[in-house]
């Protein structure tokens, strides 16, 4: 099978869809990758590294495209890359489609067969693809967040930890899944207070057990309120249904924080828990003022650590991949479910329930 990598074209976005062990790989089980030139180059990979792996380099965007059968980015297609996918062939990425009916349009009239990475799911119902990069969003989020309250960032000049007594700083985090334990306990281990909001009754004793420090509560408004009014840093790793007018954190909670006090988002692609994440940012113009407090928006989190988020990425996904390339496209979703789940349209044609409902 034909394989191509795209660079990404996201802002700051450094990532690659394949490693040089990853184009190794699949050179020797007979496929041909193509990867395009300085893709690799923000995680660390020069291209002479792709050569020795047996890949070919192409230097131009459009072009890698058409040179796939099998096309793996990162990031979704940017509105520019909307047409640049060849016509029967499949894409194999985060795609995010909730919120991006142009692209399912796009890649329907391409005739594209686009499987999403954060679709995978697993018979346990964990998503192997999805769960490494929100593991190190979740922790950058934190990081980020204590990067914000310093004063030569325009911050208070809070530091998150390592103060004893009644004024320790709070963080809160909103959602228990994969990006709220992961910023619960990055923000413990830094000596924060925290308290985490967790809709389910099975999750928040999960916490309870692995983050004993931590205080585990259901997101009811009057708790959220008293809670959020005395944080410094706020979480956000939940969604609320696309048609809801309801808000775990409301604009008048956020009203209520300290000035100066920051929000990290981590849910830009889709419709946050939180009021007042009114848009997403980039990385080069990360952050916005709502009622007083610092909103961090920013899409593609892991994309400030591309060199580890690669790596995390490529383990997960070359399994998948190499499946996709040694048995076919057609039949490894006719043999696999956990990529079937995640088939969103295939040969022109909505698959999932939901991008069918959307059109």
């Amino acid at each position: 099978m034909k394989i191509a990598v795209p660079a990404e074209i996201q802002d700051n976005e450094l990532r690659v869809g394949i490693t040089p062990d990853g184009a190794r790989e699949l050179v020797a089980a007979g496929h041909a990758v193509a990867i395009e030139g300085a893709a690799g180059m923000g995680s660390g990979f020069a291209d002479q590294e792709y050569l020795d792996a047996g890949a070919g380099i192409i230097e131009e965007h459009a072009e890698t495209f058409a040179a796939g059968e099998l096309v793996v980015k990162v990031k979704q297609l940017s509105p520019e890359e909307h047409k640049l996918p060849m016509a029967g062939s499949t894409l194999f990425s985060y795609m995010h489609p909730e919120t991006r009916p142009e692209m399912v349009r796009a890649l329907l009239e391409k005739e594209v067969t686009a499987i999403a990475f954060e679709r995978v799911r697993l018979d346990d119902g964990s998503l192997p693809l999805l769960e490494p990069m929100s593991r190190i969003a979740g922790h950058m989020a934190v990081l980020i967040g204590a990067q914000l309250l310093q004063s030569i960032h325009g911050g208070p000049g809070v530091m998150l930890g390592e103060v004893a007594g009644p004024d320790q700083p709070q963080v809160v985090v909103i959602g228990g899944g994969t990006v709220g334990s992961s910023a619960a306990a990055t923000a413990s281990a830094l000596g924060a207070e925290v308290t985490v909001f967790e809709l389910s009754d099975a999750r928040r004793e999960a916490l309870r057990a692995s983050l004993p420090q931590t205080s585990v509560l259901s997101p009811d408004p009057g708790p959220v309120a008293d809670t959020i009014r005395d944080a410094w840093l706020v979480v956000n790793g939940a969604t609320v249904p696309e048609a809801s007018a309801v808000h775990v954190v409301t604009r008048e909670m956020v009203r209520e924080m300290a000035e100066g006090a920051v929000i990290v988002d981590v849910t830009a692609d889709l419709r946050g828990a939180i009021e007042t994440t009114i848009r997403k940012t980039t990385h080069t113009d990360p952050t916005f003022i709502e009622e007083g407090v610092v909103h961090y928006v920013v899409p593609n989190i892991p994309g400030v650590v591309p060199g580890t988020s690669t790596l995390a990425l490529a383990a997960a996904t070359l399994p998948y991949l190499l499946e996709l390339a040694n048995k076919g496209v057609e039949q490894t979703l006719a043999e696999n479910p956990a990529l079937a789940g995640a088939l969103l349209c295939a040969n022109g044609e909505p698959v999932a329930p939901d991008i069918a409902e959307m059109l």
